[in-house]
């Protein structure tokens, strides 16, 4: 069965509806007019027409192919790959901020919240100790000059001997 005892059973339109080709489409087919429809489409409507009415169309594809390959207009077809943008979700710039949020909120804490004798003892440089070291509890009248006796006599008590040396010290004596 041809395209022409196709088109005598069935209307353009009744073929246009079934097979969703244009009406116009059709009639250039019917013609043989393959100069108004693309190599592509042509060839595409044939097997459409095929696959929906159950006849061989073979004829009507070699005149289109005949056709083609002597008006060869060079027609390629290009397809384009989908361009794929990564998105760049706002998470991380929230994330870092979370994470500076928490660091403040324990640095905040551990200094003011936290054990402050605990905290005393950490630091290697804590007012009490350094005082200490500085200046002994017996303090010395600063206007009167310092004798050299003076000088030795308060260090000697304030310097701890251990116990074996003041034995030593003892059994010398």
């Amino acid at each position: 069965m041809q395209l022409n005892e196709l088109l005598e059973e069935n209307s353009t339109k009744t073929i246009s509806q079934k097979t969703k080709i244009s009406e116009d489409n059709i009639e250039y087919l019917m013609n043989n007019d393959f100069g108004a429809i693309k190599k592509v489409k042509t060839l595409g409507f044939i097997s459409i027409l095929e696959r929906e009415y159950h006849i061989d169309l073979s004829k009507l594809r070699e005149d289109a192919l005949a056709y083609y390959a002597e008006h060869d207009k060079n027609e390629n077809v290009t397809l384009g790959l989908p361009i794929v943008v990564e998105e760049k979700s706002g998470r991380s710039k929230w994330l870092w901020l979370l994470v500076a949020i928490l660091l403040g909120y324990a640095s905040w804490y551990f200094l003011t919240q936290f054990d402050q004798s605990q905290l005393k003892s950490l630091l290697p440089f804590n007012e009490s100790k350094s005082m200490d070291s500085i200046a002994p509890d017996n303090t010395v009248n600063t206007n009167e000059p310092l004798s050299i006796k003076e000088a030795i006599d308060t260090e000697k008590s304030t310097v701890a001997v251990p116990e074996h040396e003041n034995e030593q010290n003892n059994s010398e004596k």
